[in-house]
């Protein structure tokens, strides 16, 4: 309070959304207790939603927007031509998903009846597709309800947000620069207030096509609906990986973007003469800010700061270390617009409501044959004269195996679109949050042969410092695998996994390090299968090599049989050493021939059979050669490693005696 040093405060996230919401909900609640109209939990939702304000993100960071109780309560008193819009066919979808774990858990145990979701209908603005397979087709039936006395008019919109334009900016922080305002005041002589890395867009000219969207009349292309800043530091920069303690030495620069006024015309910033329009700051190697209708939060000039946080921290200390020093960085601006999707087709793309009515529309999803496994978002735009409605949609793409032994490739890609997207992953992880902080993405199979019993899969990436954590969940939603052992963290210190550090004074929450089981840019995990059905693959950068925005991941699987009848592959295996020749060709033409059969020629979503070569196929044979002697030579080493561990708890068991006896 009255403080000069401190005018503002950030607040953020979960712990600050669920209460706003929640009271938004209690004042529409009581506007529709005060009309004597019924509501459920689905109803309060459906009006939040197709009343909120479009803030120009994207679905997964946006929802249908920001909660506005003025006009969701001028839906319920039937104002200024407000409507709502819900679908049929998302709670479908959601519960085809969840039966099987419903139908799999065991409520009693717990003291509750048989978990069961009910059968009728539950209306909602959002519409999830459901899990579908690359060429397949799927719909939903949309009530738009209009409680006013004017017919409305509304135009049906399919859209997503597209990249029209990406600049990149290549530059070092200049550490522990002061001021020149507060040098000046005499309130704040004594104290020290150092200022970011200022970079005038339009005078970034060096690079190409940069000055052509950085001109001083126009610097945002128009049209843009979403500006976002990215800057990226090398992973080698942001922590000091020489230093004897993991995490020990740590700096960051944090990102601002202000609107500044040169009041007196001498082309030099100062912080009187700036507005902060937003920030972005993490203990990490990527920070993101994004603004919504960018060209109009500009009085004055766009200006970039980047900010070096002047002092080194270690993750095990919440003291400052020693300064900290210059670092290299990309910043990189993408502008984006939201532009027809073609995905999804509409049946009438203007539909009519009459007064006190509801009107229906249907709308169908088409997928193109060449998909590729994950998850995909856009919007569903209803605009009327007065009132927009955006419902979010969302859709998981799963690839069929109805046949085995058969490799598959999903190729990762660089990607300019630092949006969500797949086939690459974003450095958004934190060391001083929580384990959920990093970038998420998912892969689905859709297991349709009974004798599939076993998968391998295999995930790589780019940059030796980014470390992804891999689950694997079966049909019923269980986590049957993951590349993550808890080691002798969780067995006696009951830590969540070994890649987590646990709290800390400086951490807040948990920061992480690398655990790899196959070498510094994949994993491998090896999945038991025992049910037909869709398995999901979600992969988490805890970690984020900072090279670059985004870092391509390539995931390679293959589903097999694991019985007695391997011995009949052991032997045709055996053969070859007598026809090499003959045996590489016959397993050529059967992965040609099904891979021909079941997936397109689309070379980044699987291997096309130009691609399994006799040299392939060598190689597999040479592993499976080393494998079997490995078979063959594993009881002494498995007793080697059975004697080291029993040692190492021998340790661990007389250290925690020690402490409890000096206690």
């Amino acid at each position: 309070k009255d403080s000069k040093l401190e005018s503002f405060s950030l607040f953020g996230g979960t712990s600050m959304a669920a209460p706003l919401v929640s009271g938004s909900a209690a004042v529409l609640m009581e506007g529709l207790n005060n009309q004597s109209k019924d509501y459920d939990s689905f109803t309060i939702k459906n009006i939040l939603m197709s009343t909120a304000i479009d803030l120009q993100n994207d679905p997964f960071n946006q929802g249908s927007g920001l909660v506005n109780v003025d006009s969701a309560l001028g839906f319920v008193n039937g104002d200024n031509e407000i409507f709502i819009v819900y679908n049929d066919a998302s709670y479908k979808n959601i519960k085809k998903i969840l039966d099987p774990v419903a139908e799999s858990f065991n409520s009693t145990a717990i003291g509750f009846e048989k978990l069961k979701f009910p059968s009728k209908p539950m209306p909602m603005t959002s519409w999830f597709a459901g899990q579908l397979s690359p060429g397949e087709k799927s719909y939903a039936i949309f009530t738009i309800e209009n409680p006013t006395d004017n017919q409305i008019e509304i135009e049906i919109k399919p859209q997503k947000l597209s990249l029209i334009k990406k600049n990149q900016y290549e530059g070092v922080t200049k550490v522990r620069q002061l001021d020149a305002n507060y040098l000046k005041d005499p309130d704040l002589k004594n104290k020290t207030a150092y200022i970011p890395n200022y970079i005038e867009l339009s005078n970034v000219k060096l690079h190409k096509d940069l000055g052509d969207f950085f001109d001083k009349k126009n610097p945002i292309p128009k049209d843009t609906s979403l500006l976002i800043l990215n800057i990226n530091f090398p992973f080698n920069t942001f922590m000091n990986k020489t230093d004897d303690v993991y995490a020990n030495d740590i700096k960051i620069s944090s990102l601002y973007l202000y609107d500044w006024v040169d009041k007196n015309n001498n082309t030099k910033v100062t912080s009187n003469e700036l507005s902060l329009i937003s920030r972005a700051g993490s203990w990490g190697t990527v920070q993101e800010l994004r603004i919504t209708e960018p060209g109009e939060k500009f009085e004055g000039t766009p200006l970039v700061g980047v900010y070096p946080v002047p002092t080194r921290y270690s993750y095990w200390e919440a003291v400052p270390q020693q300064n900290a020093t210059s670092m290299n960085y990309t910043l990189s601006a993408s502008y984006y617009q939201k532009q027809n999707w073609s995905f999804i087709w509409p049946e009438s793309s203007t539909i009519t409501v009459p007064p006190y009515n509801t009107a229906k529309v249907k709308v169908n999803l088409v997928l193109p044959s060449d998909i590729q496994t994950g998850v995909y978002q856009g919007f569903l735009t209803f605009e009327g004269d007065k009132h927009i409605v955006n419902a979010p949609v969302s859709f998981a793409v799963k690839i069929p195996i109805d046949e085995k032994d058969t490799p598959i490739l999903i190729l990762g890609h660089q990607s300019d679109d630092v949006l969500y997207g797949n086939g690459y992953i974003k450095g958004a992880f934190d060391m001083a949050n929580r384990y959920m902080a990093g970038d998420w993405r998912q892969y689905y199979f859709d297991i349709k042969d009974e004798s599939i019993n076993s998968a391998a899969i295999e995930l790589s990436w780019v940059t030796d410092d980014t470390n992804l954590s891999v689950f694997v969940m079966n049909p019923k939603g269980e986590i049957i695998q993951t590349n993550m052992p808890t080691g002798i963290f969780g067995h006696f210190l009951g830590w969540v996994s070994l890649d987590w550090l646990g709290n800390s004074a400086f951490s807040q929450g948990g920061g992480f390090f690398p655990v790899k089981n196959k070498d510094n840019t994949s994993t491998v995990i090896y999945i038991p299968i025992n049910q037909t059905g869709t398995y999901s693959i979600l992969a988490h950068s805890t970690l984020f090599g900072g090279n670059s925005t985004t870092e391509p991941i390539t995931l390679a699987a293959k589903f097999s049989t694991i019985s007695a009848d391997v011995q009949s592959e052991l032997n045709e295996f055996n053969q070859t050493k007598i026809q090499p020749e003959l045996f590489l060709q016959n397993k050529t033409k059967s992965i040609s021939k099904f891979i021909e059969k079941t997936i397109s020629n689309d070379s980044s979503t699987i291997t096309k059979p130009a691609e399994i070569t006799k040299e392939t196929i060598s190689n597999d044979l040479s592993i499976t050669k080393q494998d079997k002697i490995a078979e063959e030579t594993s009881f002494p080493i498995e007793l080697a490693i059975g004697i080291g561990i029993g040692f190492m708890i021998a340790i661990v068991f007389v250290f925690i005696t020690k402490r409890n006896s000096d206690k």
